[in-house]
């Protein structure tokens, strides 16, 4: 049987699939992680904000309510820098995303023409067979 004159970049492209995938799998770590701080930040704002009422009904120093007003522009400063960073690794995610379907598009291609490849092989190789058949017999045939 002939050998698959594309299984070099064949194995290339399963080598980029690969790297791809392993790319994109830490963009969504990555990803998945600070949403998971972002949320923990939207808790803390929520937790604080509830805290200052409580503490408002029950009557609070001006500078309290001063210092409660700092802490809460902090963390809306930090909920926003947090958002801002979901959305860039969310995008930096879909691209590895892309990159790694344009690679496993890549994959499908060479896999296609290998497998048409080793289909043409076998009807070569069953061509010859049957071929062989017919001389035996044709041989054997005239020698009874």
């Amino acid at each position: 049987m002939a050998a698959f004159r594309f299984a070099f970049l064949l194995q290339l492209a399963l080598d980029e699939r690969e790297e791809a995938s392993r790319a994109m799998q830490a963009a969504q770590a990555s990803w998945l992680l600070a949403k998971s701080k972002l949320e923990q930040v939207d808790g803390f704002r929520t937790e604080y904000r509830a805290r200052l009422a409580n503490q408002a009904q029950t009557g609070i120093s001006i500078t309290q309510w001063r210092d409660f007003q700092l802490f809460l522009a902090k963390l809306d400063a930090a909920a926003i820098q947090q958002n801002d960073e979901v959305v860039r690794l969310g995008h930096e995610y879909e691209r590895r995303k892309i990159d790694w379907q344009d690679c496993e598009r890549k994959v499908k291609a060479f896999e296609a023409l290998k497998d048409r490849h080793e289909k043409g092989e076998i009807k070569k190789e069953n061509q010859r067979e049957q071929k062989m058949l017919d001389e035996f017999n044709s041989r054997f045939g005239r020698e009874s």
